[in-house]
This record gives structure tokens, C-alpha cells and sequence, in this order.
């Protein structure tokens, strides 16, 4: 850590909390405005204290400095869990600049610890260092409705972060306040199931009426379901019920596991699929494998492709039925030819692989190339392998870089990081390392173990970007917890030698090494 960057930062924190009372540390708000006065070189970082305290870290410190303080608990305990909340959005080197600052300026003591004396005076090691969930939240900050909803995303999913419920739900309800439609519905759907929070059906009716009088269709089916048979917080309403199945023109059983039975009772199969991925999923009823094998296989008797796809699924994955390939690969085919891409994809899986079917990549290469030729994204992506390597067709580079980046078009992570790869290397397409570093970085926004360890080499070499090594073990550790041996490796080596902005540092050097059962005497 800079020295200089560091003790200006601590100061300014210093005179804050002087000046305001440590209690402001608790209002990230008002602390960042009177942060961005008290420190104006520093106001690159405003951002990086407005995303650090919105986790109430300021809280942390506040409740356990008279513990640390008296001794009683150490100041490297403190850190260490503040850092661990802060580096939800911000990289390591700046969770350990706010946190060590913010004891620095309440006087607690960091033996063993000591800053970099480097002289880094623009402090581009920071400014420079922003990662995309860091980007996105500055947004929602902002007042960004796409930006809050797609943060909540990301925790809700647990893409580019943890997966945390209660802090999608946080941002959820940032733009559902500011009438986001797709918001409302989506945090209507966690009171509802009780995901993130306590199961309340009164607040997922409030959340969907506002999303159900802005047209969503959906939510005016549950808004119908929630009143029709109550639940949790909410006694059952027919009259209201009824009242807003006139306003919407829907009808009062639609959507409701009840009207869902009885239609499938009597030979829906529209209705036995949705009621079979119900039981499925455990999305409003209990979760129940045999029920949903038994809907879903009535839907699939009648003709139903993606009832098709899914008991195709089952008997392929051995959920709810006995493990059984060869009819996967039959009932993939029934729905390939009933007009499912899914089915057709997994179907050319299985003749590729030899599941369940003769090993044919003649066919594989074949069906891929349909699905790829009717807007599958994993198929665009499949169909790319297959130019790439040869795989049942001539290999052609150029023409699978064509699919990558139709797959890459369309959010495939796999179309991404290939596209990407190929860019990087001047595979089939001119070197563009630019372009390549922006498909890493899509990718492995969406979790992609090899774009993150990709990044972090294009951090250490300078592909498409300034050298930053402290950026570059950042992501080498995001995919080194995910299992990628190479990253923790090269993780411990940038730790271990240090590198453009980032010090050598052998303590965490040797820590990584640890975690990660590594011999740190042959990195």
C-alpha cells in the first residue's frame, strides 16, 4: 500500500470524524461529502469510501473500538472483517486501504504492519483499478434504475459477487421506490418465496400491484394468486381477488396452483407443464421430484417440446427418475423435432460425447450448426468448438470466430472468453487486445473461471491495458477460489515478486500459498 496515499487518506478521515463525531461513519452519505471537502487530492477515492461504507463497516468500527482500544480484541480482527464486506465491490488493495485508514484514524495500533514507501504520487494504482460491479454501484448510486436492478442481479444470482439475497433485495428496493417495473416484480417474487427476507405475502402483493398497473403481465397474475388463496401475513381476499381479475381481464384461477390442477386435470398440457416445473422447482407449492416427472411427462405425451426438453433433462441428470442416457437422447430428439433449440443442442451433446447414442461428431457438428443457424447462443458457441478443433467438420478458425462472437452477442460467457481468446491472440481475426480485454471482462462479470484468470494476464503483460499487477492478482484470486490451480499459482507469484503498482508482500504471499496447498518455495 502507498505510504503517502495511505497516510493523506487517514488524515482525511481523521479530520472528519473530529470534525463531525465518529458517529458520521455510520452515514455513508454524509460522510463521502464532508470526505470529498476534507481531502480533495483524494477525491478519486470518494467513490471507493461511498461504496466502502454503504456496508456499514463504519458501524463495525464504531461498536468495537473501546474493545480494541482496551486490548480486549485485535485491530487485525476488525480489518480482516471489514475488508471481507468491503470487497463485495471494491479490490483488495482499496478494502484494505479504507479499512486500515479508517483504524488509523481512531488511533488503534497495526503491529506489523507497514505501507509501501514507493513513491506512487498519482495514485494511479487506485484510480485505475475499478472493477465492473465497483462501476455498476457507483451508478446505482446515482439514481440508475438499470443499474440497481442489475446489481441486484448479480447478488441475487451471484454473478461477479457472493450470493446474497438480503443485498439483492436491498437494491431492488432502491429502484422499485423510483417506480422500476422490472424491480417490483422481481422483489414482489423474494417477499413471495421468502428469499433474502421473511416470507410476507402482503409485501409481495404491495410490490406486485405496482409492477401489475404498469402493464406486467405476470404480476397481475400473482397479484390475482396472492388474494385468491393468501399465505404468510396475507388473509385470503376472493372479493379483492375478484376485483382486480375484472380489471386485468383475467381469470381468477389462472396462475393459482388450484386453476393450474384442475387445467391439467383435465388435459392441459400447457398447464401440466407449468404446474410439472412447479413441483420442479418449488416455485409456490412444495418441491416434490416425482410430482413434477409426473406432470411433466403427461405435458410431454401430448406433444409439449419443452416439457420434452426437461423430462429429457431428468432422465439425463437422474433427477426424480433413474439415471438413464438412452432415453435422454430419445426424448432430446422428440423435441428437437417438435422445435426445440435446447433439445436439438443437448442432442448434438449427445452424439458428440457418445451419451446415451452412437459417438457421431459428423452429426454432433451438424445439429450444433442448426440450432447455432436459428439463434441458440450455446449453440453458436458448440458450433464454434467445432470449426475451432475440428470436430466433425473442417476446421476452419475464421468461421468459428464468426460463431464466437454471434454467441458473444447474445451474453454467451463461453462466446465471450473464446471470442476474446482469439482476439487476444490473433486467432482467425486480427490481434485486437483492446477488444479482447472488454469480452474477458464480460465473461467474467458472469463468474467465467478462465476470463478471470485471462484478465489478470492481460494485468501483468499489458494486453489492452496499462501493467497493474495488483489488479491482475485480484483476478487471479477470483479464479483461483473457483479451482483453477494455474491462477492461485501465478496469484502467490505476484504477491511473491510484486509487479506495477503492487509491493511484494510475502506474508500474503505465503498465505495464499496455504489456502491453497501450494509449494511456495517452487513458485
Amino acid at each position: 500500500m502507498d505510504s503517502k496515499l495511505f497516510a493523506e487518506t487517514s488524515d482525511a478521515v481523521r479530520q472528519v470524524t473530529e470534525h463531525f463525531g465518529v458517529n458520521i461513519l455510520t452515514d455513508h452519505k454524509r460522510f463521502c461529502s464532508a470526505f470529498s471537502d476534507f481531502a480533495p487530492k483524494l477525491s478519486k477515492e470518494n467513490k471507493a469510501f461511498f461504496v466502502a461504507l454503504s456496508e456499514n463497516i463504519g458501524e463495525i468500527f464504531i461498536n468495537e473500538n473501546s474493545a480494541v482500544t482496551s486490548g480486549s480484541k485485535s485491530t487485525e480482527d476488525v480489518v480482516q472483517r471489514a475488508m471481507t464486506d468491503i470487497c463485495e465491490y471494491l479490490n483488495e488493495e482499496k478494502a484494505e486501504l479504507i479499512a486500515r485508514s479508517i483504524a488509523a484514524a481512531l488511533g488503534w495500533q497495526m503491529s506489523g504492519f507497514s505501507a509501501d514507501t514507493s513513491d506512487t504520487s498519482d495514485n494511479s494504482s487506485y484510480a485505475g483499478s475499478s472493477t465492473l460491479i465497483e462501476d455498476l454501484f457507483r451508478r446505482a448510486q446515482s439514481g440508475d434504475n438499470d443499474a440497481c436492478f442489475n446489481l441486484g442481479e448479480c447478488f441475487f444470482y451471484g454473478r461477479g459477487v457472493d450470493q446474497d439475497y438480503a443485498k439483492a433485495i436491498h437494491w431492488y428496493t432502491q429502484s422499485s421506490d423510483r417506480g422500476d417495473c422490472s424491480s417490483q416484480k422481481k422483489l414482489a417474487d423474494c417477499y413471495y418465496l421468502g428469499q433474502g427476507t421473511t416470507r410476507n405475502l402482503a409485501k409481495a402483493a404491495a410490490c406486485y400491484e405496482k409492477a401489475a398497473e404498469q402493464g406486467d403481465y405476470d404480476s397481475q397474475k400473482a397479484l390475482i394468486r396472492c388474494y385468491a388463496i393468501g399465505g404468510t401475513g396475507l388473509v385470503p381476499d376472493r372479493r379483492r381477488a375478484a376485483y382486480y381479475s375484472q380489471r386485468y381481464g383475467i381469470p381468477m384461477e389462472d396462475g393459482t396452483s388450484g386453476g393450474l390442477m384442475k387445467r391439467a386435470q383435465n388435459g392441459d398440457p400447457e398447464a401440466q407443464f407449468t404446474l410439472g416445473n412447479m413441483y420442479l422447482r418449488g416455485t409456490g407449492i412444495d418441491q416434490d421430484n416425482e410430482r413434477a416427472i409426473y406432470w411433466l411427462k403427461l405435458a410431454a405425451q401430448r406433444g409439449h417440446a419443452a416439457a420434452q426438453y426437461n423430462v429429457a433433462c431428468c432422465y439425463y441428470s437422474g433427477m426424480g427418475v433413474p439415471e438413464d442416457k438412452i432415453t435422454a437422447a430419445n426424448m432430446f430428439r422428440e423435441a428437437a423435432n417438435n422445435g426445440d433449440l435446447d433439445a436439438l443442442n443437448n442432442l448434438a451433446g449427445c452424439y458428440m460425447y457418445g451419451s446415451g447414442i452412437t459417438k457421431d461428431q459428423n452429426k454432433a457438428a451438424e445439429y450444433y450448426k442448426e440450432a447455432a443457424e436459428k439463434g441458440l447462443a450455446r449453440a453458436q458457441y458448440n458450433y464454434g468448438e467445432c470449426l475451432f478443433n475440428g470436430w466433425g467438420v473442417a476446421k476452419n478458425t475464421s468461421e468459428a470466430v464468426k460463431w464466437y462472437k454471434e454467441a458473444a452477442l447474445q451474453k454467451d460467457p463461453n462466446g465471450q472468453y473464446s471470442y476474446g481468446w482469439c482476439l487476444c491472440n490473433g486467432v482467425g481475426t486480427p490481434r485486437n487486445p483492446v477488444e479482447a480485454k472488454e469480452m474477458f471482462e464480460l465473461a467474467a462479470s458472469q463468474r467465467h473461471i478462465a476470463a478471470q484468470k485471462a484478465l489478470g494476464y492481460c494485468y501483468t503483460n499489458g494486453w489492452g491495458t496499462a501493467k497493474n499487477y495488483s489488479t491482475a492478482a485480484d483476478y487471479f484470486g477470483k479464479a483461483a477460489v473457483n479451482g483453477d490451480k494455474e491462477a492461485a499459482e501465478v496469484q502467490v507469484a505476484c504477491y511473491k515478486y510484486g509487479g506495477e503498482f503492487l509491493a511484494v508482500n510475502e506474508q500474503k504471499a505465503r498465505y495464499y500459498a496455504d489456502q491453497y496447498g501450494l509449494d511456495y518455495d517452487n513458485i
